[in-house]
């Protein structure tokens, strides 16, 4: 009876261990820079992803930091960021990370991670969550291939991703080219705005479990599919915007749902115009906040209603305009 008692505990622990990783979220390799989200799953209260490696192996790679960076299965909302993921970005210098200890520096509502490395490959390449650099160890904790399934895959990429299949953390594949076995990424790779992403689902260790989408959502949860309707370009993430004056910046937030420029003007309740920003060229689908100063606003700022004209241009749906409020509470 011991014995039985013993081994289930035994096996409990092992659950909840093998459980207590990092899982990769969202993959940009087509963009100006490289970026790999990371989450954890959500049987897992917590995890401090500090000692781990995400890294395509090739080249020079790093730890991700040396001081605690802790995810968690829920949002806190004390927090300005979502702490159920972090992004790691590919620097060519070192750029101070964000961590437990010192919070979102940056102010942009991610918690922010950099590797010196060059970056991904946007044609065959891998992502892995591993702990250490090499993928023949059996460190494995997280991995995915992608490909632009052009024929003939990468030698160096064909071995990682043969390392991983070896390590049951990537399907077996019945095809004699590998590439067909990641992630179709399309013939010319990602382009700059689209990310792939993970399906809510089980983790199959497979490309079934991941879809290229078009919205980039860094620090937030994926988006695989948007019902977009009336050719609409945007929509405000809220009708109505309460900002406490002397908190920061204000932020208004907003979804696009195709490339686009915007433009945001702020006005009082008398009509006079209290901000306007410049207009934001190019703007890639997915999420966008515009973050206006307290500084930058005219006039005398007391309580009260302050209407919030959004224009958008789209390059195949014409413009596209829309009034949110702002509320102010205090006076500058």
């Amino acid at each position: 009876m011991k014995y039985f008692t013993f081994l289930f505990f035994f096996l409990l622990q092992f659950r909840v261990f093998s459980h207590a990783v990092p899982v990769i979220n969202e993959v940009s390799s087509g963009g100006s820079s490289d970026w790999i989200e990371i989450s954890v799953t959500d049987d897992t209260e917590s995890c401090d992803i500090s000692q781990y490696f995400v890294t395509m192996y090739y080249g020079t790679n790093e730890k991700l930091s040396e001081s605690p960076v802790t995810l968690r299965n829920r949002d806190i909302p004390s927090t300005p960021y979502d702490d159920r993921f972090a992004v790691v970005h590919f620097t060519s210098a070192p750029v101070d990370d964000e961590t437990d200890s010192t919070g979102d520096t940056n102010g942009n509502g991610i918690l922010d991670i950099y590797c010196c490395n060059y970056g991904l490959w946007n044609t065959d390449c891998v992502v892995a969550i591993d702990t250490d650099d090499d993928p023949q160890n059996g460190g494995i904790q997280d991995f995915i291939a992608f490909s632009n399934r052009d024929g003939s895959i990468n030698g160096t990429i064909e071995g990682y991703i043969e390392a991983a299949i070896g390590a049951g953390a990537w399907e077996s594949c019945s095809s004699p080219n590998l590439q067909d076995c990641c992630v179709f990424i399309g013939n010319d790779g990602l382009n700059s705005w689209s990310t792939i992403s993970r399906i809510k689902c089980t983790d199959t260790n497979s490309q079934a479990d991941f879809a290229v989408t078009p919205y980039a959502t860094p620090g937030r949860e994926n988006i695989i599919h948007v019902d977009k309707k009336n050719k609409k370009l945007f929509k405000a993430v809220s009708k109505k915007i309460t900002h406490r004056y002397g908190s920061g910046p204000v932020l208004i937030s907003l979804f696009l749902y195709e490339k686009c420029s915007v433009k945001l003007r702020i006005f009082s309740s008398t009509g006079l115009t209290v901000y306007s920003s410049e207009l934001k060229e190019d703007l890639n689908p997915g999420w966008y906040t515009f973050r206006v100063s307290e500084h930058d606003l005219r006039g005398r700022i007391l309580t009260g209603l302050y209407p919030v004209k959004i224009e958008a241009s789209g390059y195949r749906s014409g413009t596209e305009s829309a009034t949110v409020f702002l509320i102010i509470a205090g006076k500058r």
